[in-house]
């Protein structure tokens, strides 16, 4: 008893004390739960969106939203940016030009909505987006209303999405984590009405997928800016497009990076969708959201570190920042253990969780695997070098993993198929993970100079 009793003391303790660590600890503590729901609710919506539709038109589902996310990365670092000042500006008790930012961000990215509409409205008139995204004859009339609505959506999350970046600029990264798990909260519900009262309708399926969640952000939004929000409330009267030229030049290189990891990540959907086909899609986005789930409760750790370094880094705390580092990197050690037992589970998982509705060959499971493994420790490094905004050799490499990657999965998704693709995305990773590994370890003992300290 007198174990446990020392053991709770120091838990709070460390959860109270308000400090930087303090500060961390207690986003990890309470994003836990928030993410552990919001995983176990992602995987409900899986075999629920394919019961409603098809394997079919749930592979078209997730190529058109793959491209989704692609477009609402695309806001020009400014999101980073925005954070790496925030985070600065909230350690100074700034809080008045904080709010400058906001207000100017905000304005900033409504602008940017307005313009990808536009842009869209002109070019859809040229646009087949049944031959884009290798539909069936018999969507072809459904994928033209996606498109429009997944679109809108993407304009909308533009601006709604910043209220993710600020709340974790602030460390209050579990509050982002509880917005994101009401969001798929509403989704559920919502799905799970049109499921039991209407057929089978693609459109539909994204009203529930992604509207149903910009309405519950939208919400949120108004609640936190009149509450733990109150001091970066954005307002026309603070909109000041000049702190928005310091935004872009700071954003500038976050910007190149999104591209390059839109590029990483993004495409595999697309290459699958034209080499295999779209069943190949669902079944590699069932496995992916299977690793993705350990993978989520190991970032509740990792993106509380993004604010804690930023904030060192501007303080000098080089050891608070290399005793980070080592216990991320023990956390890598554990995550291997999990990835491991995941992987030999995952037949059983699969039987419970998706039936006999896809067929997922183990080796499947296997290489996807290895991939989070990669994945997480190039996350790890990467979450530093984010964090001291020391961006020029990652922005490098990361151009040039993206130029290999497509050509690469394409040509081994040809030769090995579904394992082609993953394995190429490994491989790439797998040296972004060396080059990040050694950028940091400068860092840490303070030895980066030249290109690797811009």
């Amino acid at each position: 008893m007198h174990f446990f009793e020392i053991l709770l003391d120091r838990f709070n303790n460390l959860y109270t004390r308000g400090d930087r660590s303090s500060l961390v600890f207690k986003n990890i503590v309470n994003s836990i739960f928030f993410k552990g729901l919001g995983i176990v609710l992602s995987l409900i919506l899986v075999p629920m969106s394919i019961s409603y539709v098809g394997a079919e038109e749930y592979g078209v589902w997730l190529t058109v939203s793959s491209v989704a996310s692609w477009m609402i990365q695309f806001d020009f670092g400014l999101g980073n940016g925005l954070r790496n000042k925030l985070t600065k500006d909230n350690s100074l008790q700034d809080f008045e030009n904080a709010r400058v930012y906001v207000s100017s961000i905000y304005a900033v990215m409504a602008l940017i909505a307005v313009g990808f509409l536009v842009i869209f409205l002109i070019f859809d008139q040229f646009v087949d987006w049944q031959t884009v995204f290798n539909t069936p004859d018999n969507l072809s009339s459904p994928i033209k209303t996606v498109v429009y609505l997944v679109m809108i959506l993407v304009c909308i999350s533009f601006v709604v999405q910043l209220l993710h970046t600020i709340l974790t600029a602030v460390h209050l990264n579990y509050k982002a984590n509880l917005v994101n798990t009401f969001c798929l909260l509403f989704s559920l519900i919502v799905l799970s009405a049109f499921y039991y009262f209407s057929e089978s309708n693609l459109v539909l399926l994204v009203v529930a997928l992604g509207f149903a969640s910009l309405l519950a952000t939208l919400f949120f939004s108004v609640y936190y800016f009149f509450n733990d929000l109150k001091k970066y409330r954005p307002s026309f009267n603070k909109i000041d497009f000049k702190t928005s030229k310091s935004l872009i030049s700071v954003g500038g290189m976050f910007f190149i990076i999104q591209i390059g990891t839109l590029v990483l990540y993004q495409t595999s959907n697309i290459i699958i969708a034209n080499v295999l086909g779209h069943e190949d899609v669902a079944v590699y986005n069932v496995v992916y959201k299977y690793f993705t789930a350990l993978f989520m409760v190991v970032s509740v750790i990792l993106n509380p570190y993004w604010t804690g370094f930023a904030e060192a880094f501007g303080l000098n705390d080089y050891t608070w920042i290399k005793n980070s580092m080592k216990k991320l990197r023990k956390i890598f050690f554990l995550f291997i253990i999990l990835n491991v037992f995941s992987l030999f589970v995952s037949p059983f998982v699969f039987e419970i969780w998706i039936g006999e509705r896809l067929n997922i060959p183990f080796e499947v499971t296997f290489f996807i695997s290895l991939y989070f493994l990669v994945f997480f420790w190039f996350n790890i490094h990467m979450t530093l070098i984010n964090g001291v905004g020391k961006l020029r050799v990652l922005v490098i490499v990361i151009l040039i993993a993206a130029f290999v990657n497509v050509p690469l999965s394409i040509y081994l998704g040809k030769l090995w198929g579904l394992i082609g693709v993953v394995s190429a995305n490994s491989i790439v990773l797998f040296v972004l993970g060396i080059v990040t590994y050694i950028q940091s370890q400068k860092i840490i003992n303070q030895k980066a100079e030249g290109i690797w300290f811009k």
